[in-house]
């Protein structure tokens, strides 16, 4: 069965129809053309005069995290430590004793206190279940006694590139993986729903392929993860298709996946390897990005690098190897430093395989030259502007700041593409938009980003559009509305280009088609 949309309007063109034949658009056109070319066994969709855009590409996220945040306590409306313990509170009532109480999402930033939980907190909640809750960056954990007693944490555990406030319950970086470890282990079964609902929700914000990092973020065995995506993509259950940004916990590991015969750009339409993904620092949020100057607002805290730079070139030189290219989550500048030492050796002149960095934050000007003179590609989320513009100069001062966030100078410097980071905020490409062209917070009104960083309207589609089909290597097959292009496409109530900046974010998505299929639906 063919599928005609028309009355419709197609972004960039004067064209209003498209013909969708066997997942794949076949025809883009005027109405009558399209309605001409279907009989009566054929399907007719009237857009209404609806915008048509290329399916968005989220090019970096975590699929599995999201859809297991989705599934679990949800802290991100929490305004105070009360609210958050009544969350808790109600949630104790339906947890059965084998059971542990999981959230994430709470920023003490919003909290009337400016504090985050705490063990004796929690412990004020429940003292035989165990509760972890995880702060909204993914970079800090807190923890009840009873969690610590099942992850076996004693009062001189440490861990190297992490840190453990026993009497607190407070966990950072690589010290979190020793309650991941603790937490009840998904079946196979669950994995698969936690994709799902992950893949629903990109689906909604009208996302049909993504760059994703799910390794380690729910089971600690990558090999469970990978059968589950490999399953689910055999059988054509996956509604977006996924590049998957590879983590591992250590080069053994690794090793191991790719003697399995794992490597760049194996899989199918649905699932294939992308990157190596390497996690340098942690967050600006939890004061966890690792900074070359202590931050602006404590004393001495420089944050911390998660790996040394022996450890981390092991890791570049194996995918290097294997023809993998690697991609560097570098927050802070000391973690941008890194990441430029350890790439430098092993990036062809070009980077034609589009190793880089993900997030793009603090960074200085003599690295933003090096990234561009190297061409290193750039993983960039202006969702993150809505909250960081709010502490930015506190955490780094104002000249440090000054020089931040530089998308649009990196846009037009080298290959840079959109994303949410999911879970760590929710995926809404229509407020990515709106933060990309004005630099203003929404939700801290008067709180903003440096103006001449701001991306034109076309710019900021683009990102997420044809330069993350760029920035994954699927640029012969998404990011266009064209003839021979798969039929993944998001169809709004308003063009972005016509309403009024500020507005972008209120913008719908009421349709969203992938493969031709119809994924979604207001």
């Amino acid at each position: 069965m063919r599928r005609g949309f028309i009355n419709g309007k197609i972004w960039n063109s004067t064209e209003t129809a498209l013909l969708v034949e066997d997942g794949i658009i076949s025809a883009v056109g005027d109405d009558a053309a399209v309605k001409k070319a279907l009989d009566e066994r054929d399907e007719l969709i009237d857009l209404n005069g609806m915008l048509i855009l290329p399916g968005f590409v989220d090019s970096h996220m975590h699929l599995l995290e999201l859809g297991y945040y989705l599934s679990n306590v949800r802290l991100e409306n929490c305004t105070s430590l009360h609210s958050l313990q009544e969350i808790l509170f109600s949630k104790l009532k339906d947890t059965k004793e084998d059971e542990w109480i999981v959230g994430r999402g709470y920023n003490e930033d919003k909290f009337e206190e400016h504090q985050g939980p705490n063990r004796a907190m929690l412990d004020q909640v429940s003292k035989d279940i165990p509760i972890s809750l995880t702060r909204a960056c993914g970079h800090v954990m807190s923890v009840n006694t009873k969690a610590m007693e099942l992850a076996g944490i004693a009062e001189d555990t440490q861990v190297e590139g992490g840190k453990i406030d026993y009497e607190n319950g407070i966990f950072e970086e690589n010290a979190i993986n020793l309650i991941h470890n603790a937490w009840p282990k998904p079946d196979a079964q669950r994995l698969e729903d936690y994709i799902l609902a992950g893949a629903k929700y990109a689906n909604s914000c009208g996302i049909t392929t993504v760059g994703s990092d799910d390794f380690l973020s729910v089971s600690n065995d990558y090999k469970e993860v990978l059968d589950a995506f490999e399953k689910l993509s055999y059988q054509q259950r996956l509604n977006v298709k996924v590049n998957e940004q590879c983590e591992f916990p250590s080069a053994d590991d690794f090793s191991q996946f790719l003697d399995d015969g794992y490597t760049f750009d194996v899989g199918n339409d649905y699932f294939r390897i992308g990157p190596l993904k390497l996690i340098l620092d942690g967050s600006l949020g939890a004061h966890t990005a690792s900074l070359s100057k202590p931050y602006s607002d404590i004393v001495d805290e420089k944050g911390c690098l998660l790996y040394n730079d022996e450890d981390a070139e092991t890791m570049v030189a194996l995918a290097s190897r294997f023809n993998m290219p690697t991609i560097c989550h570098a927050i802070g500048d000391s973690a941008v430093d890194q990441a430029l030492r350890i790439l430098k050796d092993y990036t062809y002149e070009g980077n034609p395989f589009h190793s880089g960095l993900v997030h793009c934050q603090i960074m200085r000007k003599d690295q933003i030259d090096e990234i561009i003179k190297h061409q290193y590609s750039c993983f960039f989320q202006t969702q993150f502007i809505d909250y960081d513009a709010s502490i930015l100069k506190e955490r780094v001062g104002k000249d440090r700041a000054a020089e931040s966030y530089p998308y649009r100078t990196l846009y037009e410097g080298t290959l840079s593409s959109n994303g949410s980071d999911a879970p760590v905020e929710l995926p809404s490409v229509m407020k990515g938009i709106q933060l990309a062209v004005t630099g203003e917070s929404i939700r801290f009104p008067g709180c903003s980003m440096n103006p001449l960083e701001c991306l034109s309207i076309e710019q900021a589609v683009d990102s997420y559009t044809v330069k993350g089909a760029q920035q994954l290597m699927m640029d012969e097959s998404i990011g266009k509305i064209q003839e021979g292009y798969c039929a993944d496409f998001a169809v709004l109530d308003e063009n972005p280009a016509e309403c009024s900046r500020g507005d972008i974010a209120k913008i719908k998505v009421m349709m969203t088609v992938s493969d031709g299929r119809t994924v979604f639906e207001r």
